[in-house]
Protein backbone atom coordinates (compact mmCIF):
# COMPACT_ATOMS: atom_id res chain seq x y z
CA UNK A 1 0.00 0.00 0.00
CA UNK A 2 1.15 3.53 0.07
CA UNK A 3 2.17 3.36 3.34
CA UNK A 4 4.29 0.43 3.03
CA UNK A 5 6.05 2.69 -0.11
CA UNK A 6 6.10 5.64 1.65
CA UNK A 7 8.33 3.62 4.79
CA UNK A 8 10.53 2.14 2.19
CA UNK A 9 11.32 5.73 0.78
CA UNK A 10 11.95 7.22 3.78
CA UNK A 11 15.80 6.99 3.42
CA UNK A 12 16.10 7.74 0.37
CA UNK A 13 13.94 10.96 0.24
CA UNK A 14 15.66 12.24 4.05
CA UNK A 15 19.03 11.85 2.15
CA UNK A 16 18.31 14.36 -0.76
CA UNK A 17 16.27 16.57 1.29
CA UNK A 18 19.01 17.01 3.31
CA UNK A 19 21.12 18.13 0.33
CA UNK A 20 18.28 20.65 -0.19
CA UNK A 21 18.69 21.62 3.66
CA UNK A 22 22.51 22.04 2.78
CA UNK A 23 22.29 24.22 -0.55
CA UNK A 24 20.22 26.77 1.18
CA UNK A 25 22.00 26.93 4.28
CA UNK A 26 25.39 27.16 2.15
CA UNK A 27 23.82 29.58 0.57
CA UNK A 28 23.12 32.01 2.94
CA UNK A 29 26.31 31.30 4.65
CA UNK A 30 28.25 32.20 1.60
CA UNK A 31 26.43 34.81 -0.35
CA UNK A 32 24.18 36.70 1.89
CA UNK A 33 19.79 35.99 3.80
CA UNK A 34 17.24 37.81 4.65
CA UNK A 35 16.09 38.36 8.46
CA UNK A 36 12.26 38.01 9.73
CA UNK A 37 12.22 41.36 9.02
CA UNK A 38 12.98 40.92 5.13
CA UNK A 39 16.41 42.66 5.91
CA UNK A 40 19.50 41.23 3.79
CA UNK A 41 22.86 40.66 5.02
CA UNK A 42 26.22 39.21 4.22
CA UNK A 43 26.58 35.74 4.82
CA UNK A 44 29.05 34.98 7.59
CA UNK A 45 31.16 33.29 5.40
CA UNK A 46 30.56 35.69 2.30
CA UNK A 47 33.32 35.94 -0.63
CA UNK A 48 33.46 37.94 -3.29
CA UNK A 49 34.45 35.43 -5.68
CA UNK A 50 31.42 33.40 -4.95
CA UNK A 51 27.77 34.68 -6.31
CA UNK A 52 26.00 31.55 -5.10
CA UNK A 53 26.71 27.62 -5.02
CA UNK A 54 23.70 26.59 -7.68
CA UNK A 55 23.67 25.56 -11.16
CA UNK A 56 21.44 25.93 -13.93
CA UNK A 57 18.53 24.49 -14.93
CA UNK A 58 19.79 23.41 -18.39
CA UNK A 59 21.42 19.99 -17.48
CA UNK A 60 18.13 19.05 -16.07
CA UNK A 61 16.06 20.17 -18.65
CA UNK A 62 18.21 18.34 -20.86
CA UNK A 63 17.92 14.90 -18.64
CA UNK A 64 14.62 14.75 -17.77
CA UNK A 65 13.24 12.89 -20.74
CA UNK A 66 16.02 10.39 -20.70
CA UNK A 67 15.42 9.82 -17.01
CA UNK A 68 11.32 9.84 -17.98
CA UNK A 69 11.86 6.94 -20.52
CA UNK A 70 13.90 4.50 -18.06
CA UNK A 71 10.72 5.37 -15.08
CA UNK A 72 8.20 4.82 -17.55
CA UNK A 73 9.63 1.63 -18.80
CA UNK A 74 10.95 0.14 -15.55
CA UNK A 75 7.21 0.59 -14.13
CA UNK A 76 5.95 -0.85 -17.77
CA UNK A 77 7.89 -3.66 -17.56
CA UNK A 78 7.17 -4.24 -13.78
CA UNK A 79 3.16 -3.85 -14.75
CA UNK A 80 3.66 -6.71 -17.58
CA UNK A 81 5.48 -9.03 -15.04
CA UNK A 82 2.36 -8.56 -12.87
CA UNK A 83 -0.17 -8.61 -15.12
CA UNK A 84 1.80 -11.73 -16.86
CA UNK A 85 1.34 -13.67 -12.93
CA UNK A 86 -2.30 -12.54 -12.36
CA UNK A 87 -3.24 -13.72 -15.55
CA UNK A 88 -1.35 -17.02 -15.01
CA UNK A 89 -2.68 -17.83 -11.52
CA UNK A 90 -6.46 -16.76 -13.46
CA UNK A 91 -5.55 -20.20 -15.55
CA UNK A 92 -4.14 -21.77 -12.70
CA UNK A 93 -7.56 -21.68 -10.78
CA UNK A 94 -9.73 -22.21 -13.65
CA UNK A 95 -7.87 -25.32 -14.76
CA UNK A 96 -7.79 -26.35 -11.16
CA UNK A 97 -11.77 -26.12 -10.69
CA UNK A 98 -11.90 -27.80 -14.16
CA UNK A 99 -10.17 -31.08 -13.09
CA UNK A 100 -12.78 -31.70 -9.82
CA UNK A 101 -15.19 -30.62 -11.72
CA UNK A 102 -14.40 -33.15 -14.40
CA UNK A 103 -13.88 -35.84 -11.83
CA UNK A 104 -17.19 -35.22 -10.51
CA UNK A 105 -18.84 -35.30 -13.97
CA UNK A 106 -17.06 -38.54 -14.89
CA UNK A 107 -16.27 -40.89 -12.62
CA UNK A 108 -18.90 -43.24 -11.46
CA UNK A 109 -20.19 -42.64 -8.17
CA UNK A 110 -19.58 -46.06 -6.15
CA UNK A 111 -17.08 -46.03 -3.47
CA UNK A 112 -13.99 -46.93 -4.87
CA UNK A 113 -14.35 -43.50 -7.52
CA UNK A 114 -15.85 -41.29 -4.88
CA UNK A 115 -12.77 -41.91 -2.55
CA UNK A 116 -10.38 -41.37 -5.97
CA UNK A 117 -12.69 -37.60 -6.41
CA UNK A 118 -11.82 -36.76 -3.14
CA UNK A 119 -8.01 -37.58 -3.74
CA UNK A 120 -7.99 -36.00 -6.94
CA UNK A 121 -9.29 -32.71 -5.36
CA UNK A 122 -6.94 -32.88 -2.29
CA UNK A 123 -3.74 -33.55 -4.60
CA UNK A 124 -5.21 -30.38 -6.74
CA UNK A 125 -4.90 -28.21 -3.46
CA UNK A 126 -1.57 -29.71 -2.67
CA UNK A 127 -0.15 -28.69 -5.88
CA UNK A 128 -1.55 -25.27 -6.24
CA UNK A 129 -0.13 -24.96 -3.06
CA UNK A 130 3.26 -26.07 -3.89
CA UNK A 131 3.28 -24.17 -6.29
CA UNK A 132 3.03 -20.93 -4.24
CA UNK A 133 5.89 -22.67 -2.26
CA UNK A 134 8.18 -22.55 -5.09
CA UNK A 135 7.35 -18.95 -5.20
CA UNK A 136 7.56 -18.07 -1.96
CA UNK A 137 10.82 -19.84 -0.85
CA UNK A 138 12.01 -21.83 1.78
CA UNK A 139 10.20 -19.50 4.26
CA UNK A 140 6.90 -21.10 3.49
CA UNK A 141 8.09 -25.08 4.11
CA UNK A 142 6.35 -25.14 6.99
CA UNK A 143 3.27 -23.72 6.05
CA UNK A 144 3.23 -26.43 3.35
CA UNK A 145 4.24 -28.98 5.39
CA UNK A 146 1.41 -28.51 7.69
CA UNK A 147 -1.49 -28.11 4.93
CA UNK A 148 -0.33 -31.38 3.85
CA UNK A 149 -0.70 -32.95 7.01
CA UNK A 150 -4.27 -31.48 7.13
CA UNK A 151 -4.76 -33.61 4.04
CA UNK A 152 -2.89 -36.54 6.03
CA UNK A 153 -5.52 -36.06 8.72
CA UNK A 154 -8.77 -36.05 6.07
CA UNK A 155 -7.56 -39.75 4.72
CA UNK A 156 -7.20 -38.55 1.42
CA UNK A 157 -3.37 -38.29 1.19
CA UNK A 158 -0.41 -40.91 3.46
CA UNK A 159 2.63 -39.39 5.29
CA UNK A 160 4.88 -40.98 2.53
CA UNK A 161 3.52 -38.97 0.06
CA UNK A 162 4.23 -35.72 1.90
CA UNK A 163 7.55 -36.38 3.11
CA UNK A 164 8.28 -37.48 -0.41
CA UNK A 165 6.75 -34.44 -2.00
CA UNK A 166 8.65 -32.17 0.30
CA UNK A 167 12.12 -33.88 -0.87
CA UNK A 168 10.97 -33.23 -4.39
CA UNK A 169 13.47 -30.93 -6.47
CA UNK A 170 10.07 -29.98 -8.51
CA UNK A 171 7.18 -30.01 -5.56
CA UNK A 172 4.84 -29.08 -7.78
CA UNK A 173 5.50 -31.56 -10.48
CA UNK A 174 5.35 -34.13 -8.07
CA UNK A 175 1.95 -33.38 -6.87
CA UNK A 176 1.06 -33.12 -10.88
CA UNK A 177 2.44 -36.42 -11.00
CA UNK A 178 0.31 -37.65 -8.52
CA UNK A 179 -2.90 -36.55 -10.22
CA UNK A 180 -2.03 -38.27 -13.05
CA UNK A 181 -1.71 -41.54 -10.96
CA UNK A 182 -4.75 -40.72 -9.37
CA UNK A 183 -6.60 -40.32 -13.03
CA UNK A 184 -4.98 -43.58 -14.71
CA UNK A 185 -6.80 -45.82 -11.34
CA UNK A 186 -9.84 -44.24 -12.53
CA UNK A 187 -12.32 -46.96 -14.49
CA UNK A 188 -13.64 -44.74 -16.71
CA UNK A 189 -13.93 -43.83 -20.58
CA UNK A 190 -10.15 -43.31 -22.40
CA UNK A 191 -11.77 -40.25 -23.87
CA UNK A 192 -13.17 -38.84 -21.05
CA UNK A 193 -9.78 -39.81 -19.21
CA UNK A 194 -7.86 -37.58 -21.78
CA UNK A 195 -9.94 -34.67 -21.04
CA UNK A 196 -9.37 -34.79 -17.47
CA UNK A 197 -5.18 -35.18 -18.91
CA UNK A 198 -5.47 -32.09 -20.76
CA UNK A 199 -7.13 -30.36 -17.62
CA UNK A 200 -3.80 -31.31 -15.97
CA UNK A 201 -1.21 -30.55 -19.41
CA UNK A 202 -2.63 -27.21 -18.94
CA UNK A 203 -1.50 -26.73 -15.13
CA UNK A 204 1.95 -28.23 -16.47
CA UNK A 205 2.28 -25.45 -18.92
CA UNK A 206 1.06 -22.98 -16.14
CA UNK A 207 3.34 -23.69 -14.12
CA UNK A 208 6.42 -23.91 -16.25
CA UNK A 209 5.49 -19.89 -16.95
CA UNK A 210 5.04 -19.26 -13.14
CA UNK A 211 8.48 -20.38 -12.87
CA UNK A 212 10.40 -18.53 -16.06
CA UNK A 213 8.96 -15.39 -14.78
CA UNK A 214 10.32 -15.87 -11.03
CA UNK A 215 13.77 -17.47 -12.46
CA UNK A 216 13.83 -14.06 -14.83
CA UNK A 217 14.30 -10.78 -12.73
CA UNK A 218 14.35 -7.83 -14.59
CA UNK A 219 18.52 -7.94 -15.05
CA UNK A 220 20.69 -5.66 -12.34
CA UNK A 221 22.13 -3.77 -14.75
CA UNK A 222 19.67 -1.46 -15.32
CA UNK A 223 17.92 -1.26 -12.12
CA UNK A 224 21.05 0.19 -10.86
CA UNK A 225 21.49 2.26 -13.69
CA UNK A 226 17.86 3.77 -13.27
CA UNK A 227 19.09 3.69 -9.19
CA UNK A 228 22.47 5.62 -9.80
CA UNK A 229 20.39 8.27 -12.26
CA UNK A 230 17.90 9.15 -10.48
CA UNK A 231 19.70 9.51 -7.29
CA UNK A 232 22.14 11.70 -9.16
CA UNK A 233 19.54 13.92 -10.44
CA UNK A 234 17.72 14.38 -7.43
CA UNK A 235 21.03 14.76 -5.22
CA UNK A 236 21.71 18.27 -7.55
CA UNK A 237 18.11 19.17 -8.37
CA UNK A 238 18.04 21.54 -5.02
CA UNK A 239 21.35 23.34 -7.09
CA UNK A 240 19.26 24.16 -9.89
CA UNK A 241 15.65 24.97 -7.64
CA UNK A 242 17.86 27.78 -5.66
CA UNK A 243 17.98 30.31 -8.42
CA UNK A 244 14.37 29.41 -9.80
CA UNK A 245 12.62 29.49 -6.65
CA UNK A 246 14.89 33.04 -5.27
CA UNK A 247 11.35 34.77 -4.50
CA UNK A 248 11.35 32.62 -1.52
CA UNK A 249 12.04 33.77 2.13
CA UNK A 250 15.99 33.01 2.06
CA UNK A 251 15.00 30.24 -1.20
CA UNK A 252 13.55 27.99 1.45
CA UNK A 253 11.17 27.03 -1.07
CA UNK A 254 14.13 25.01 -2.39
CA UNK A 255 13.55 22.53 0.27
CA UNK A 256 9.34 21.62 0.05
CA UNK A 257 10.05 21.45 -3.69
CA UNK A 258 12.81 18.88 -3.49
CA UNK A 259 10.68 16.72 -0.61
CA UNK A 260 7.72 16.87 -3.44
CA UNK A 261 9.56 16.00 -6.61
CA UNK A 262 11.78 13.42 -4.88
CA UNK A 263 9.02 11.46 -2.92
CA UNK A 264 7.28 11.30 -6.25
CA UNK A 265 10.05 10.19 -8.26
CA UNK A 266 11.59 7.25 -5.90
CA UNK A 267 7.80 6.43 -5.68
CA UNK A 268 7.38 5.77 -9.30
CA UNK A 269 10.86 3.79 -9.36
CA UNK A 270 9.34 2.01 -6.01
CA UNK A 271 6.16 0.75 -7.61
CA UNK A 272 8.06 -0.73 -10.26
CA UNK A 273 10.89 -2.51 -8.16
CA UNK A 274 7.30 -4.17 -6.20
CA UNK A 275 5.59 -5.11 -8.82
CA UNK A 276 8.52 -6.72 -10.84
CA UNK A 277 8.40 -9.33 -8.28
CA UNK A 278 4.92 -10.16 -8.49
CA UNK A 279 4.12 -13.34 -6.40
CA UNK A 280 5.35 -10.97 -3.43
CA UNK A 281 2.59 -8.89 -4.53
CA UNK A 282 -0.51 -11.76 -5.38
CA UNK A 283 -2.45 -12.43 -2.81
CA UNK A 284 -1.72 -16.31 -3.53
CA UNK A 285 -2.55 -17.70 -0.24
CA UNK A 286 -6.50 -16.05 -0.94
CA UNK A 287 -6.09 -18.11 -4.18
CA UNK A 288 -5.15 -21.55 -3.34
CA UNK A 289 -7.30 -21.42 0.52
CA UNK A 290 -10.61 -19.93 -1.01
CA UNK A 291 -10.86 -19.81 -4.86
CA UNK A 292 -8.96 -23.39 -5.21
CA UNK A 293 -9.42 -25.71 -2.26
CA UNK A 294 -12.52 -24.30 -0.25
CA UNK A 295 -14.04 -24.06 -3.97
CA UNK A 296 -13.46 -27.83 -4.95
CA UNK A 297 -14.73 -29.07 -1.35
CA UNK A 298 -18.10 -26.98 -2.72
CA UNK A 299 -18.07 -29.16 -5.62
CA UNK A 300 -17.72 -32.46 -4.15
CA UNK A 301 -20.11 -31.49 -1.11
CA UNK A 302 -23.06 -30.60 -3.68
CA UNK A 303 -22.35 -33.74 -5.76
CA UNK A 304 -21.88 -36.12 -3.05
CA UNK A 305 -25.33 -34.28 -1.30
CA UNK A 306 -27.01 -35.82 -4.55
CA UNK A 307 -28.82 -32.27 -4.77
CA UNK A 308 -28.30 -32.07 -8.72
CA UNK A 309 -30.16 -35.44 -8.92
CA UNK A 310 -33.24 -33.63 -7.59
CA UNK A 311 -36.01 -32.66 -9.70
CA UNK A 312 -38.05 -29.52 -9.13
CA UNK A 313 -41.36 -30.08 -8.53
Amino acid sequence: GSSGISQSLRKEVTFVTMAAVFVVAINMLLVSYQDFDGVSHVGALANSNIRSVSLPALPFSIASPALSLLLVFRTNTGYSRWNEARTLWGGLINNCRNVVRQANTFFPDDPHHVMLKQRLAAETAAFIRALRNFLRGPTDDDTLRSELYELVGAGHMTPATVEKGMAASNRPMFFLSAMSATLRKAEIDPMKAARVDASISVLVDLTGANERIFKSPIPLLYTRLLSRFLTAFLLLLPLALWQALGESWNHWAVIPAELFISFFLFGIEEVGIQIEEPFSVLPLEAFCNGAIAATSQEMLNAVESKVFEEEPR
